[in-house]
C-alpha cells in the first residue's frame, strides 16, 4: 500500500454509507470515529420511550425507582449503544427486533394462502396419501405413523402391540385391512 492504492475487498463497504457525527459546530466529539447517526435515533427514541412509560400507572412506578440520571440518561444511552453495535442475522436492530416481534404477534402464518402451524403446532388434514412403491412389489415398507390417523392397508395385515406401539406385518393372525391411531399412538410397519 505505499504506493497510494486503496484494496478493496468488498464492495458492500463501499456503498453502504455509514453516516456518522464526528463534531457539532467548533466542538469535536471526543468518541474516536465518531457516533453513529443510527445511534442518536435509538437513544432519542429509548428516552422518548423511558418518558412515556413515566406517564403510565404501573410501569411509572417501576420508572420512578431508578434516579434521574440513570433513568434518563445511562438507560437510554445503554439501549442506543447495543441498538447501534448490535446486528443480529446481519440486520440492524430496529429490522431484526421489528420481523421478531411480528413473528411473535402474529396469530396464524401464512404460506400459499393456507395456514401454517406454529412451532410444536400439529394440524389436522383430512386427506388421502397414495403411496406406491413400485409396481412389481407387494411387499410392505418401512413406515412410522404417529397418530390421530387412520391407515388403510390394500391387503390384510397382522397387527400387534409391542412396547406401547402397534408393530404391523404381512402373515399370519387376524387380518387387519384399516387401523385408527388415537393422538399419540405409534404405527410401525416392519418386513
Amino acid at each position: 500500500m505505499s504506493d497510494g492504492r486503496l484494496v478493496i475487498r468488498s464492495y458492500r463497504r463501499v456503498f453502504r454509507v455509514d453516516r456518522r457525527i464526528y463534531r457539532v459546530d467548533r466542538w469535536a466529539l471526543p468518541v474516536p470515529g465518531g457516533v453513529p447517526l443510527r445511534g442518536v435515533v435509538y437513544f432519542a427514541i429509548a428516552l422518548l420511550a423511558v418518558i412515556g412509560e413515566g406517564e403510565l400507572p404501573l410501569l411509572g412506578d417501576l420508572v420512578e425507582l431508578l434516579s434521574p440520571p440513570l433513568r434518563y440518561v445511562i438507560l437510554p444511552l445503554g439501549i442506543a449503544v447495543l441498538g447501534a453495535q448490535a446486528s443480529p442475522d446481519g440486520r440492524p436492530a430496529h429490522r431484526f427486533a421489528g420481523d421478531w416481534l411480528r413473528a411473535r404477534v402474529r396469530r396464524r402464518r401464512r404460506s400459499a394462502g393456507r395456514p401454517v402451524p406454529l412451532e410444536g403446532e400439529s394440524i389436522a388434514w383430512h386427506g388421502r396419501v397414495a403411496v406406491v412403491w413400485d409396481g412389481s412389489g407387494a411387499d410392505l415398507r418401512r413406515a412410522r405413523v404417529t397418530g390421530p390417523a387412520r391407515v388403510s392397508f390394500a391387503e390384510p395385515v397382522h397387527v400387534e402391540r409391542r412396547n406401547g406401539r402397534f408393530v404391523v406385518r404381512s402373515g399370519d393372525g387376524v387380518p387387519v385391512r384399516e387401523l385408527d391411531l388415537r393422538d399419540g399412538l405409534v404405527m410401525e410397519v416392519g418386513r
